[in-house]
């Protein structure tokens, strides 16, 4: 039988993958507990994502999607026990929102992804893979620039800013003008700056500009240690060989590196957007979400 991501016509398809928790939790802090549905229960969360997702199905008009979620704790924390330091655990409040949010993308036939130990960055890295290994055309809708190391010709990230999330898109030529490196450099990017907000440590005394100019000039992270005796001015090669310098950045390297997912298998057709519009409105009725149900794609 053959493949459905690979089936005839797949590399004239869009993908859209969707980092569930990422846009769930901006949702939740962008908007008013105040909205509510009937019974009560605050359902802000639900809300923005949903109309986030219905305003970029209609802008980008995408033929297939899909949305993964966090679940568990990451293998990562084995490498690093601070890694997410005070993030892991998410607010309640917001996990409540979530687990409602999930039951409305049923009622909507919309694929979700999860896998234990592994982050939902690494589930969109996965499939965006499998989807540009089948021509087919891919946006990561993710606030986590760690997926910006899977951007390529074929994968590109809408990242949502401001207080509305609206998107900024990054395509290789994006990634480069803002950072000053490659998508395949952006990992040894991070390697050498950290992520505060991942609680990642970095190389101390190196910044983004001097972390940029490195890469531009030796390419890769392991190259510029090959080549310490060459870096300059000073002192960033001093920065570079501080004791623990290379440790911590190796590490921050395997903390950032998205890896793929065993079991998690790309099946276009599954990923249709298709669905019982009766039983779509139902469920946003149930949640009140009335303007919702006039804008269902």
């Amino acid at each position: 039988m053959e493949n459905p991501v690979n089936a005839s016509g797949a590399e004239h398809q869009t993908l859209m993958l969707i980092d569930g928790h990422s846009l769930a939790f901006r949702a939740y802090h962008a908007l008013p507990a105040t909205i509510r549905d009937p019974a009560g229960a605050p359902v802000n969360a639900i809300y923005g994502f949903l109309a986030m997702l219905f305003r970029l199905i209609e802008t980008s008009r995408p033929d297939a999607l899909a949305v993964a979620f966090d679940v568990g704790i990451p293998f990562r924390v084995e490498l690093y026990d601070q890694y997410k330091a005070g993030r892991l655990e998410l607010d309640p409040a917001v996990e409540a929102q979530v687990e409602r949010l999930r039951r409305v993308l049923v009622a909507l036939d919309i694929p979700q992804f999860e896998a234990a130990g592994y982050e939902a960055d690494d589930i969109l890295k996965t499939l965006a893979h499998q989807a540009e290994a089948a021509g087919i055309e891919t946006l990561i809708v993710s606030g986590d620039r760690d997926l910006f190391q899977v951007v390529s010709r074929r994968t590109r990230v809408l990242y949502p800013t401001g207080r509305n999330n609206d998107p900024d898109l990054y395509d290789p030529e994006r990634i480069e003008q803002r950072y000053g490196v490659r998508p395949d450099q952006f990992r040894d990017f991070k390697a050498l700056v950290g992520d505060p907000s991942d609680n990642i440590p970095g190389v101390r005394g190196i910044g983004a500009k001097g972390a940029a100019r490195l890469l531009q000039t030796y390419g890769a992270l392991d190259v510029i240690y090959a080549n310490l005796d060459q870096v300059a001015p000073p002192r960033v090669r001093k920065a570079l060989v501080a004791p623990g310098a290379h440790e911590q950045a190796e590490l921050a390297r395997r903390l950032v590196t998205l890896v793929e997912v065993p079991g998690i298998n790309l099946n276009l057709e599954s990923c249709r957007i298709e669905y019982d519009r009766e039983r779509a409105r139902q469920a946003l009725a149930a949640l009140g979400f009335r303007s919702l149900q006039t804008r269902l794609p």
